[in-house]
């Protein structure tokens, strides 16, 4: 082996200082590049494990969320269909209550506009028959002014007697 290191040229003085040299600078190496550089690794995976984590939550909170705005929007649809077929039967009720409150008012209105036509009628025959009795006792009157007293009297009698026999008669 000392032949080869002689052929080769190895000095063991300078051999040892390189190696010195070599393990100090691998020591410097290591105490203040290998163990801040693998730190800074160390903490940029975890920034990026939290980011993923982070990812993968608001992933999972996005789908969360989309389910709930669903359930929302189909309890919502549901919601609206039933307060819809609410408003419809109400409707529907408060048409049909309108309907017949309307034809008992115009049924009440029809009673009493027969009474008042009648309350009329019977008005109109009582002033009609005041208006007749007048001109039919004027006139009576004026014809009788011209039939001489003596005639008129003789008829009137003779017409009471007819009368009085026919009511005896029976």
């Amino acid at each position: 082996m000392e032949e080869f290191i002689t052929h080769f040229g190895i000095d063991w003085k300078l051999l040892l200082a390189q190696v010195v040299n070599f393990s100090i600078l691998l020591l410097v190496l290591r105490a203040f590049v290998y163990k801040p550089v693998l730190e800074i690794l160390r903490k940029r995976k975890q920034e990026i494990e939290k980011g993923l984590q982070f990812s993968k939550d608001a992933e999972e909170q996005l789908k969360h969320t989309q389910e709930l705005r669903e359930d929302v929007l189909a309890n919502a649809k549901k919601d609206a269909l039933q307060i819809v077929s609410e408003a419809e039967k109400t409707a529907h009720e408060r048409g049909e209550t309108i309907r017949e409150e309307t034809t008992r008012k115009t049924e009440a209105a029809i009673v009493e506009a027969k009474r008042l036509i009648q309350e009329e009628k019977l008005k109109m025959k009582d002033s009609l028959y005041n208006e007749t009795e007048s001109l039919v006792r004027d006139g009576i009157f004026k014809v009788l002014q011209e039939i001489p007293a003596e005639v008129r009297d003789g008829k009137l009698i003779e017409k009471a007697l007819v009368e009085l026999k026919g009511v005896t008669k029976r």
